[in-house]
C-alpha cells in the first residue's frame, strides 16, 4: 500500500473517522491508501476501510469543495445505480456516503480483478475474449440511460494532435510516424461530417474502471462522464488489447485483434460507423505511441513495453494503407 504524509495520515484519518460514526462503528475503522493521483498527487487518493464485515472506498479530492467533482459524480453513481437495477450482469459501485464537506465520499469496495488485469496477464485467450464480450455487454447498458443522439464526426482536432506530437520525437520516430499520420488525413476528408451516435458516455473507460464480478461486470470513476461519441469509449477499452500477442493476420487495419473485436460487439449493439472506429483507434494508438518517445519523457519498464507494443500494432495497422 502507498505510504502517507504526516498530514495526509492526519487529514485521512479524520476522513475515516466521520464514516466510521456514520456507520455507528465503535472507534475509528482501520484503513490504508491503495491509490494516489499521478496528475493530482496531493488532493486525490483513495483510501480502503476495514469494517468488520464489509470494506469501502473512501475517494478524497481536497479540491473538490471548490470544484463540485466528488459531489457530481456521488449524485451520478445514485441515479446509475437505480438505472442499472434492470440490468442483471451490469452494475456500478454502490454509493454509501457522501461527506456534507464535499471532499470525499465512500462506495462499496469490491475485491475482484479488473479487465486489465486479465487482458494484460492471462494466458488463456478465450478468457481474454470473454472479457471484452462482457465489457461490451456492460457498455452497452452504460450507452441506454438515456436516449442517444447523432452528431457529425469531426476528426481534426486528432491529427492536429498527432502532428504536433511528431515536432517533439526522435528523428527516426517522426520518419516512421510521418506516413502514418498523412494515412489519416486522408481519412479525415473521407470520414469529416458523417452522422455517428452521441451517448451519454463513461469518458475513462480503460480496464482499470470496470470490475469483473460473479457473473456480473461493475463500473467505477464516473468523473469525466458526459455527453459525447460513443465510439470514444470504445476506443479507450479496446486500446488495451496491444497487451495481446499476436500475429499480423490476427489483427486487423484498427491494430486491434479480430477476435477481440469482434467479441466486444457480441453484446454492444448502438450503432457505430466501423470505418471511424477505425480511424480513432489507429489515430489513439498513434498518438499514444508518439507520447511515449517525446523527448523528455523518460519510460519506465512498463512503458518501454508499451511502446515497443504500440509499435509493432501500428506497422500491422498501417501496413497495408
Amino acid at each position: 500500500m502507498l505510504a502517507l504524509t504526516e498530514d495526509e495520515h492526519r487529514r485521512a484519518t479524520a476522513f475515516v473517522e466521520e464514516f466510521s460514526c456514520y456507520v455507528a462503528a465503535s472507534g475509528v475503522l482501520p484503513f490504508e491508501c491503495m491509490y494516489r493521483s499521478h496528475d493530482f498527487a496531493e488532493t486525490r487518493m483513495v483510501l480502503r476501510i476495514k469494517g468488520p464485515e464489509q470494506h469501502f472506498a473512501l475517494k478524497i479530492d481536497t479540491a473538490s469543495p471548490e470544484t463540485g467533482r466528488l459531489q457530481s459524480e456521488f449524485d451520478l453513481l445514485v441515479r446509475l445505480t437505480q438505472a442499472f437495477e434492470k440490468h442483471k450482469a451490469s452494475r456500478v459501485v454502490c454509493p454509501c456516503y457522501m461527506s456534507p464537506r464535499g471532499t470525499f465520499f465512500v462506495t462499496e469496495f469490491i475485491d475482484r480483478p479488473t479487465c486489465v488485469d486479465v487482458v494484460h496477464n492471462s494466458t488463456d485467450d478465450d478468457q481474454v475474449a470473454q472479457i471484452y464480450r462482457r465489457a461490451g455487454a456492460w457498455l452497452h447498458d452504460l450507452h441506454s440511460v438515456q436516449p442517444p443522439k447523432e452528431y457529425g464526426f469531426r476528426p481534426r482536432w486528432m491529427t492536429d494532435g498527432i502532428h504536433a506530437l511528431l515536432t517533439e520525437v526522435p528523428h527516426h520516430i517522426r520518419n516512421e510516424g510521418q506516413p502514418m499520420a498523412k494515412m489519416l488525413e486522408r481519412d479525415v476528408l473521407l470520414l469529416k461530417g458523417i452522422p455517428e451516435t452521441q451517448v451519454f458516455s463513461h469518458g475513462d473507460f480503460h480496464g482499470q474502471n470496470l470490475l469483473i464480478g460473479r457473473g456480473e461486470m461493475i463500473g467505477l470513476d464516473f468523473t469525466e462522464a458526459r455527453e459525447k461519441l460513443a465510439v470514444y469509449d470504445i476506443v479507450d477499452f479496446l486500446k488495451a488489447d496491444i497487451f495481446r500477442d499476436a500475429t499480423p493476420n490476427a489483427v486487423d487495419r484498427s491494430g486491434i485483434l479480430k477476435h477481440n473485436k469482434d467479441m466486444f460487439f457480441r453484446r454492444y449493439r448502438h450503432p457505430i460507423h466501423m470505418e471511424i472506429l477505425d480511424f480513432c483507434l489507429r489515430a489513439r494508438l498513434l498518438k499514444d505511441w508518439l507520447s511515449l518517445w517525446h523527448i523528455k519523457h523518460a519510460c519506465s519498464t512498463y512503458e518501454e513495453d508499451r511502446r515497443h507494443r504500440l509499435g509493432d500494432r501500428l506497422r500491422i495497422a498501417f501496413q497495408n494503407g
